[in-house]
């Protein structure tokens, strides 16, 4: 079987993995009104559906991303897409709350290997001056796959019933874990794997700036975590569209603003990295404080046109750091330690970030209503912006410390 060697091939099979990886993961928020009637659920039972995933996904991200510095990358890879699409075929079968938690869960699992792996892989076949591109271009699948998920999701849910989506889903997955086995596997210069020891894990949280990157993620991804759960609903409450309206029209927005945010979002770090030596974070810290009032008028307006016009401007702005964030964390750290650093990475913000997101945003909804529940994620996003700002600072420090 023929080897896939050249970089752009590598990153256009890692990009479709990653088109499945969120096309499986988001199919479910569509359908909370299916399962909420299905299994008589509250909106904190619906929340736990996410933040179950969530608990598993950063518990295993860590070994799993210290196992892609040491082991064969490509292999992590296809074992874990092969575990997710088996378990996103099981949960069309579930019959009870349980069921479905422990279907979810056993996703998370799956997913928690491949973001490491690919990440590392990336960074081994880009040079540094093109790194948050790639990334950028890597993290598409993330929003093309995501999106699409949200739509089919609604599409189908109303017309073939919502075990049906999981079912039809669930097939691409297989035929992606056989073809990551054709990847060729890189070593680059500087992955020295005797380098990956816990002194060395432990040196990455004295890095002030690497400490910074990971609570600035933490207030992004509760805010990405509660928007991504709960914003089909909010549409469907506030503003009575059907489920498979929201899911639409919350799908083209996310098309039509997540691509170009996440390639603008590479394209300028990089040109502040390289042009005009600024660290990576500037372009993210503006993009985040920029998007903290466009997100309150999506809460609060009545007029549907600004409604999605802001909805799309805001996606734009808040997926400007999925590729430099990954680029940037990689600038800090040393060569062995990629796949490791951004372990802890995911393992961090996801623990302490996305995993609460999605049922404390229930429970405020039970106790008080989803619009109020929302406000959470605009002060999470300005705090964001802010500390990447203060990141930024670290980092000038630390290059000018270097140089002197």
């Amino acid at each position: 079987m023929k080897k896939i060697e050249a970089p752009s091939k590598i990153l256009l099979v890692l990009t479709l993995i990653e088109f499945i990886n969120y096309f499986d993961r988001q199919v479910v928020f569509p359908l909370f009104s299916y399962l909420k009637a299905d299994f008589n659920l509250s909106d904190f039972e619906l929340g736990m559906i996410g933040t179950v995933f969530m608990i598993i996904h950063a518990s295993f991200s860590v070994p799993l991303g210290i196992l892609a510095d040491k082991w064969v990358r490509k292999n992590i890879i296809a074992a874990g897409v092969a575990i997710w699409s088996i378990a996103t075929f099981v949960t069309g079968t579930v019959q009870n709350f349980t069921q479905l938690l422990f279907t979810r869960a056993a996703v998370g699992i799956g997913e928690a290997s491949y973001a490491p792996a690919a990440t590392s892989l990336i960074a081994d076949n880009f040079p540094l001056e093109k790194r948050a591109r790639a990334s950028s271009i890597f993290h598409l699948g993330m929003f093309f796959g995501g999106t699409l998920g949200m739509i089919l999701a609604g599409v189908l849910g109303s017309k073939l019933g919502w075990r049906a989506c999981f079912f039809i889903v669930a097939i691409p997955g297989i035929i992606l874990a056989l073809t990551a086995l054709r990847i060729k596997e890189t070593k680059h210069e500087h992955r020295n794997t005797s380098e990956v020891n816990t002194r060395n894990i432990l040196q990455l949280f004295k890095t002030p700036a690497y400490i910074m990157t990971l609570v600035s993620g933490i207030m992004l991804t509760f805010t990405s975590s509660a928007i991504i759960s709960w914003m089909t609903q909010f549409f469907i409450r506030f503003h009575n569209y059907s489920v498979d309206q929201a899911s639409i029209t919350i799908g083209l927005a996310v098309i039509i603003g997540g691509p170009l945010g996440i390639y603008s979002g590479g394209y300028f770090s990089d040109l502040l990295y390289n042009k005009y030596k600024k660290p990576r974070s500037l372009a993210m810290a503006i993009a985040f404080i920029l998007a903290t009032p466009l997100m309150y008028i999506t809460l609060t307006t009545q007029n549907e046109i600004l409604l999605l016009v802001t909805l799309v401007m805001a996606t734009y702005l808040m997926t400007f750091y999925y590729g430099p964030m990954v680029a940037l964390i990689q600038d800090i750290v040393p060569g062995a330690l990629k796949a490791t650093a951004f372990a802890f990475y995911l393992f961090t913000v996801h623990l302490i970030g996305s995993t609460p997101a999605p049922a404390l945003i229930g429970k405020i909804s039970d106790i008080s209503n989803l619009q109020t529940a929302l406000f959470l994620v605009v002060a999470s996003n300005l705090i964001g912006g802010i500390l990447l700002l203060v990141t930024t600072k670290l980092l000038i420090k630390r290059r000018d410390a270097q140089t002197a």
